[in-house]
C-alpha cells in the first residue's frame, strides 16, 4: 500500500498469527507494536488463564482480578523472555503465570477456595436430562474439591498436563523441575486424588 505521495507503507504484522514467541519479543519491544501484540496476547490466552487461576484456587469474585494482574505481569516481563534458555514460550507463560498465583496464595495467607465457582464450564447441550447434568456437576464438583486438598506441587503437576494440556516436558519447564520428577508428581496426585474420591470410584 501507498500513501498519496507514492511512499510505501510497510504492512502492519498479523499478530494474531504469531507464535507465542514471536508475541512475546514484540510485546518487550513496546511502542504501538507492543500494544497491539499484547492484545493479540490476551486474546488467545485470556481463557486458557482464566481456567488457570480458577484451577489454582480463586474465587469467582477474585478470578477477573488476578487474571488481569497476570496478563499485565507477563507483558511486564517479556523482556526477560529472550534471556531464558531451555524452555518454551508456552512453558514460561505459565511458570509466570503459576508462580504469580502461588505466590498471591501465600501472600493472602489463604486457603484455596472451596466454594470457587467455576467459570468455564462447557454448556450441555441436547437431550441431556436434568438428573444427568445434576450427576455430571456432582461429579464435577467432587473432583475440583479432591484437587485443591492436594499438595500445591502435585496439584500444579495435575492442572498443567489434564487441565491446561501442557506436554509433560512443559509442565516440567514451568515449574523448573526435572520431566522424571514431574511424572512422578503425576503418579503421586492421582494415587491422592483416587483416595480423596474414594467413595466416587471410577471416575479418573
Amino acid at each position: 500500500m501507498k500513501t498519496k505521495d507514492g511512499t510505501q507503507l510497510k504492512a502492519q504484522p498479523d499478530y494474531h498469527a504469531m507464535s507465542d514467541d514471536d508475541l512475546l519479543l514484540a510485546m518487550a519491544a513496546g511502542g504501538n507494536n507492543g500494544h497491539s501484540a499484547f492484545e493479540a496476547f490476551s486474546v488467545r490466552y485470556i481463557q486458557p488463564l482464566n481456567r488457570l487461576t480458577y484451577r489454582l484456587g480463586f474465587k469467582s469474585a477474585d478470578c477477573e482480578d488476578m487474571l488481569q494482574d497476570i496478563l499485565v505481569h507477563i507483558w511486564q516481563k517479556a523482556t526477560l523472555w529472550d534471556k531464558q534458555k531451555n524452555i518454551s514460550a508456552r512453558a514460561w507463560i505459565y511458570r509466570v503465570a503459576t508462580n504469580l498465583c502461588i505466590d498471591t496464595h501465600r501472600k493472602n495467607t489463604r486457603q484455596p477456595a472451596k466454594g470457587a465457582v467455576d467459570i468455564d464450564v462447557v454448556p450441555l447441550t441436547g437431550a441431556v436430562s436434568s438428573d444427568q447434568q445434576s450427576e455430571q456437576r456432582e461429579r464435577k464438583a467432587h473432583i475440583d474439591a479432591a484437587l485443591l486438598t492436594l499438595p500445591e506441587r502435585s496439584r500444579t503437576a495435575l492442572i498443567l498436563i489434564y487441565y491446561q494440556e501442557l506436554s509433560n516436558k512443559e509442565a516440567a519447564q514451568s515449574m523448573g523441575v526435572s520431566v522424571k520428577a514431574v511424572e512422578a508428581l503425576l503418579v503421586r496426585g492421582r494415587k491422592m486424588l483416587k483416595k480423596s474420591l474414594k467413595t466416587s470410584e471410577g471416575l479418573l
